[in-house]
């Protein structure tokens, strides 16, 4: 294997089992981290641990930063005190406290307990913010210079900060002596910067958006992608700078979210960890409650069937065209629920749009139903069926979709004024509005036909 071969679980793992360790030790050298970190969070716990052995020193403390959560905690559970503790110790702050989130109390206090006193002192303080808040994705890592010292005092001042890491000496802060933040310049503008004796606050530009501790994580989401930042200041209520929060951060509660989302949306509960990591028992548990309310959901509509059971038994060809019917409903609501949760995640919509989102879905149902509704309307026929069956299909399909769009549409805006979120309970639902309603606009509009151009 060479450095230039796409890394392989399976691959490393026979090396492992062949006692390849040369060119295990050569890989993991070279090979990225982020890539490393990927395989070994994949990788068996016994081989994760046999293979991080075989990491060169100065390079594990980075790689455990690389790993997912839950394999960190099956290691600090695992490895030696002493290692975890070079670990924990060296890892940037706001890694770290994803990592304390992620592991029982009880370890977590074991951890801090082992920790440098100036550590620990950071790791408390970022995990006494709220869970979800901005104070648990910043890092205090940040250099702040004086608005009077020249650019050249600055420049020494950067070479000689060997507390902070590299990759945040690009984020440079202007404060005052309280610690007040005035303003940020950038690397690049102190290199270049002419005459080297001009004052940082003559080079600085002032900071005009900043986020505080006690914020939700998703309001930095949405600031970072308005203002396509790929860091921002930290400051408390007096505006005293007290840390940085990096791209990097927020995309991962950007992913987070999104996963959220889409699991609730899809009719379960948030999953902690990964698919393959989830127990079957803690995944049963997950989807049953919105399973059984969806089954009762089901057995609302075979009562509502039942209603119907005189038409049924005489008219029993509607029981072709009822699940198509149901269905054109339920998409199209799906549709209309899943552009409508995503615009409020978005911040695109508003409480406020609740009419324009109204008028804009009721326009979109009608054409979307008119469209299924042209080919509704021959489906009678290909089975031979009376004619009239098919302007009752077209009808049914215009009702019904209009319907479900709607529902769909309001659905989100009615459960975010109950203080309820959308993606959890819009889909159950909407299955369930829709399916009653497509058999009641379905019999309905037949025994309507059947009223007045009676059926031979």
């Amino acid at each position: 294997m060479t450095p230039a071969t796409p890394l392989n679980s399976h691959q490393l793992i026979k090396l492992l089992e062949l006692r390849d360790f040369k060119t295990l030790r050569k890989t993991f050298k070279e090979a990225e981290l982020a890539d490393i970190g990927e395989l070994l969070s994949d990788a068996p716990l016994e081989a994760s641990i046999a293979m991080l052995r075989l990491v060169p020193r100065n390079r594990r403390s980075d790689l455990f930063s690389y790993m997912e959560a839950e394999r960190q905690a099956e290691l600090i559970e695992e490895l030696p005190d002493e290692i975890v503790t070079s670990f924990v110790n060296e890892m940037e702050p706001d890694n770290r406290t994803k990592l304390l989130e992620a592991v029982t109390e009880e370890i977590r206090d074991q951890i801090l307990r082992r920790l440098d006193p100036e550590e620990e002192s950071i790791a408390r303080q970022l995990l006494s913010y709220p869970e979800d808040s901005v104070g648990r994705l910043m890092t205090p890592d940040f250099l702040a210079l004086a608005p009077d010292m020249t650019v050249a005092e600055a420049l020494d001042s950067i070479r000689w900060k060997t507390s902070i890491p590299p990759e945040f000496l690009h984020y440079l802060f202007v404060t005052d002596a309280t610690g007040v933040l005035l303003g940020e310049v950038s690397l690049a503008s102190l290199i270049l910067s002419d005459p080297t004796n001009l004052p940082i606050q003559l080079v600085m530009k002032q900071t005009h958006v900043t986020l505080t501790p006690e914020q939700e994580n998703g309001e930095a989401v949405e600031l970072f992608r308005k203002y396509d930042r790929n860091y921002m200041p930290v400051v408390s209520d007096i505006g005293i700078l007290v840390g940085i929060v990096t791209a990097d951060d927020v995309f991962d509660v950007a992913e987070e979210e999104a996963t959220e989302d889409i699991q609730q949306f899809g009719g379960q509960a948030v999953l902690e960890y990964s698919y393959f990591q989830t127990p079957v028992l803690t995944m049963v548990r997950k989807r049953v409650g919105w399973l059984a309310v969806l089954f009762i959901s089901g057995f609302l509509s075979g009562h509502a069937i039942r209603n119907y059971e005189d038409t049924f038994s005489k008219w029993s060809f509607l029981m072709f065209f009822l699940p198509m019917i149901i269905a054109a409903g339920g998409n199209s609501g799906t549709q209309s629920a899943s552009l409508v949760i995503r615009g409020m995640a978005l911040n695109e919509i508003t409480a406020q749009d609740m009419w324009r989102v109204f008028c804009r879905e009721l326009s979109v149902g009608l054409v979307l139903g008119l469209c299924l509704a042209s080919i509704g309307y021959f489906l009678p026929g290909i089975w031979g069926l009376d004619p009239r069956i098919g302007v009752v299909i077209a009808m049914s399909l215009v009702c019904v979709v209009i319907f479900g769009v709607l529902s769909g549409s309001m659905l989100p805006f009615v459960f975010r004024s109950l203080k309820l979120d959308p993606a959890v309970v819009s889909s159950p639902f909407i299955s369930t509005l829709v399916d009653l309603s497509g058999i009641l606009i379905l019999f309905n509009i037949f025994l309507l036909m059947m009223k007045f151009i009676p059926f031979g």
